[in-house]
């Protein structure tokens, strides 16, 4: 039987479900004692339909609600320890940036206000605005003058929390002050095709859909991050496709580790993310010569389901670490959610790097 993912929305399992909902799901008892095998429980026409007779008709449904159970209590709890801790991170993180700002002000004989008010950013040119539109203009599909108001206010945005955030870490520098919480780390099986130095100090382990419209942004971020880190950082793909809402994305998939199997997957792999809308059977197979895989070989993998066991092994790693959507990354066992930029992966990059080096001087 094919994991739970294949066949339900794996982000759907927790929508709707309110705290209290949720709690119930986790605290609920166990039903009271089995009946006996003998035990009636319905008659007709003075016929006993027994407790076993019930049970042999039922059983593959009850085997399916119970895999569904099992892996919404897995996501709930994968989720509830994620955001546990990173509220608590964030928290102590803020109650760190509080404390800095009220001693630079004492020390400055001002105000936490003035000092808020002082951090400034350069505006945002149109050079800037133009720049990150032509790399991203075939995804963002619209021409530039109607989206380029938003994509300043965004760039705006995210140059105004740099340089706050910049300012923030110049004094907790200059205060000697840090946070100690250390982030979840969880035990991800590095396992499947990989890019970067097997020496490299960070390994991140991506769990993504080739039909994915997120997964497909997130790409360049992360090819940009392994040029920018090509000794410290290793890429370990898993497939986590989601039929229920990518049609294609299974055979996709398979695909791409058909491709494997003759050495050719981050081809495969490059190639389905930047040709997405054509990800039928026939598109696949004429991708795969395209790229100069032997096609019988190819189309037998394909057509014979041979990618299947690979597949499903990805698929029950992301059940059990209860993943809800993709893309879903670990760096260093830290779980990262969605596909966030090339500058929070950074950020990401340079804690754990700092953290291996305090850890090296010890």
């Amino acid at each position: 039987m094919l994991p739970v993912m294949l066949r339900q929305p794996a982000f759907a399992f927790l929508v709707g479900l309110s705290l209290m909902t949720a709690h119930a799901i986790a605290a609920e008892p166990a039903s009271s004692t089995e009946p006996a095998d003998n035990a009636p429980v319905a008659t007709v026409k003075g016929h006993v339909i027994s407790y076993a007779e019930l049970q042999s008709q039922i059983r593959g449904k009850l085997d399916q609600q119970q895999e569904l159970h099992d892996a919404q209590l897995q996501q709930l709890n994968a989720s509830f320890a994620r955001n546990r801790r990173a509220t608590m991170q964030e928290e102590a993180g803020k109650l760190v940036d509080n404390r800095v700002l009220e001693l630079e002000a004492a020390s400055r004989k001002t105000t936490v206000a003035a000092l808020q008010s002082s951090i400034k950013t350069a505006p945002i040119t149109d050079a800037q605005v133009e720049a990150f539109y032509n790399e991203r203009a075939a995804r963002i599909g619209q021409p530039l003058v109607k989206v380029a108001p938003k994509i300043k206010e965004y760039l705006q945005t995210q140059a105004s929390d740099k340089a706050k955030r910049a300012y923030f870490d110049s004094l907790r520098a200059k205060y000697q002050a840090s946070v100690s919480i250390e982030p979840l780390r969880e035990q991800v099986a590095a396992t499947g095709p990989a890019r970067g130095s097997e020496n490299a100090r960070i390994t991140i382990v991506e769990f993504s859909d080739f039909e994915c419209p997120y997964c497909g942004q997130f790409e360049p971020e992360l090819k940009k991050l392994l040029e920018a880190y090509p000794t410290q950082v290793r890429l370990i793909y898993r497939n986590m496709p989601i039929p229920s809402l990518h049609p294609a994305a299974q055979k996709a998939a398979e695909a791409a580790i058909c491709a494997d199997k003759q050495g050719k997957f981050w081809e495969m792999h490059d190639t389905l993310f930047s040709e997405q809308s054509t990800l039928d059977v026939a598109a696949l197979k004429e991708k795969a010569k395209r790229l100069g895989l032997d096609g019988a070989k190819f189309d037998v993998c394909l057509d014979k389901g041979e990618a299947v066991p690979a597949l499903n092994d990805d698929l029950r790693e992301a059940q059990r670490l209860g993943l809800e959507a993709t893309p879903a990354t670990f760096i260093n066992g830290r779980f990262v959610n969605g596909a966030v930029s090339y500058d929070e992966l950074n950020a990401l990059i340079k804690d754990e790097l700092g953290k291996a080096s305090a850890t090296a001087r010890l």
